[in-house]
């Protein structure tokens, strides 16, 4: 069988013109010349006024050289070739006319998957190129052995996970400008955040212990998998027609990795709980702000017995069963920590910042919804929100950062809500009240969609 017939067509065509273009052809050409130029800088360095005897009996050179190429292979590997593809699937999302979901029988899904699969070809190319630079600076000592296969193989994971949540950007239903304008901003954090992990990982003092191998490439491939899984269904989710009821398999998948990502709980019963949470509170605003309706698909799909819909209904595609669902995470994981977790102040912080992100969108989108508003309002009072808040926040931050240089104090409180981290207690029951009414505004305003959810007659 032919390649072009066994792998993905949006993969293929993507390899292709990565092929014909001249730019990332003479990239791939001059990387491993760059890579040859720097290494024996490094190298030069590292064995400057070392005598014979130490060069031969030493415990070797081979540290500074495996930095030297552990950074430049990063710099291509996580910023440059994911930025790349990114904003080419920004662009092609973007173009007018009908994208290949309608001039082709390719399904959403594939055409996702296919450029996550050729962004890792192009990515693993890359670190695959500066393997032969890694091997050499173990060669001349002082690297184990298992830290040359660790980095690169956390490099690809750093750079694909990258450039998957970067795809989440490129899918989404904005202007282009703005979707590039949210891409520089994710990898000009990440070129400002991105020496600590590259050093961190090619730092073989911070290595140096046998059994943190196998439980870093471990973390690294679990996580991996699940960002690129729970990527491709939420992106074939934003790319897929309206009528169609496309983010029920996006919240299966979601559902799926919710429950077995529990297991994880048993060890690590706090970051699960935070980290779902988050995630909870983070769709619980795409949700609501969202104006998409339930469509006829997703009706048809209804059981028949009122159990099965009551489990189904917040499966379905919309705004009402995505808050609903995001909710049903929040009240899980967020119950769970409540019993776990022995600190009080830490229980009603977590419930205080949820009520506080969720309690504006979730009002504001019931009301829309109610007015029946377009779909530009919706997007305008999103930024208003995102833009209240992040003044809200940058304010309180001010505030407390003049009161302590005044006061010639330094504890301030990094991230720090508006007084919900000094004294949490006391907010409680201010957000709780607003918690409680966002819970109730989803409820009430999801018994209209619930009673049309049926099937059609």
């Amino acid at each position: 069988m032919k390649l072009d017939f066994s792998m993905n067509p949006v993969a293929l065509r993507e390899l292709r013109q990565l092929v014909r273009s001249r730019v990332i052809t003479w990239c791939l050409a001059l990387f491993p010349a760059i890579l040859f130029g720097f290494t024996m800088l490094a190298v030069s360095s590292a064995s400057h006024g070392a005598s014979p005897v130490d060069m031969a009996f030493g415990d070797g050179i081979g540290d500074k050289p495996f930095v030297m190429v552990s950074v430049i292979t990063g710099l291509v590997a996580c910023l440059g070739i994911p930025f790349y593809a990114a904003m080419k699937a920004i662009l092609e999302t973007g173009r007018n006319g009908p994208g290949l979901e309608f001039t082709t029988a390719l399904t959403p899904a594939r055409i996702v998957g296919g450029r996550l699969t050729a962004a890792a070809i192009l990515i693993a190319a890359a670190v695959a190129s500066a393997m032969p630079f890694f091997m050499f600076a173990y060669l001349l000592r002082g690297v184990p052995l298992e830290q040359v296969f660790l980095v690169p193989f956390s490099l690809f994971c750093y750079g694909f996970g990258l450039f998957a949540v970067s795809l989440v950007i490129a899918c989404r239903q904005s202007h282009v400008a703005l979707r590039i304008l949210m891409t520089v901003a994710l990898f000009f954090v990440t070129l400002i955040a991105g020496n600590i992990p590259i050093l961190a990982f090619s730092s073989h003092t911070s290595m140096a212990r046998a059994p943190s191998y196998t439980m870093l490439a471990f973390w690294f491939s679990t996580i991996l998998v699940a960002i690129v899984v729970l990527v491709r269904a939420y992106c074939a989710s934003q790319l897929a027609p309206r009528h169609v009821d496309a983010e029920r398999p996006f919240r299966h998948v979601l559902m799926a990795l919710f429950l077995l990502s529990a297991l994880a709980a048993i060890a690590y019963p706090e970051p699960w709980c935070i980290t779902w949470t988050v995630i909870g509170s983070i769709l619980v605003i795409q949700s609501a702000l969202s104006p998409r309706e339930m469509p006829r698909a997703a009706r048809a799909a209804a059981p028949k017995s009122f159990i099965g819909r009551l489990v189904s209904f917040p499966f379905s595609t919309g705004a009402t069963p995505g808050v609903l669902f995001a909710f049903f995470i929040i009240a899980v994981a967020g119950i769970t920590y409540t019993f776990i977790s022995g600190n009080k102040d830490h229980v009603c912080t977590l419930w205080a910042c949820v009520a506080e992100v969720t309690f504006l969108p979730v009002i504001a989108g019931a009301i829309m919804r109610i007015e029946k508003a377009r779909e530009s309002r919706f997007r305008l009072v999103g930024w208003l929100i995102a833009a209240y808040v992040v003044a809200i926040h940058f304010l309180v931050l001010m505030c407390e950062l003049d009161y302590h240089l005044r006061a010639n104090s330094f504890a301030l409180i990094p991230c720090n809500f508006p007084g919900i981290v000094e004294k949490p207690q006391e907010h409680l029951y201010t957000f709780g009240i607003g918690l409680i009414m966002s819970v109730s505004v989803a409820v009430i305003t999801s018994v209209k969609p619930f009673k049309g959810y049926r099937r059609p007659q």
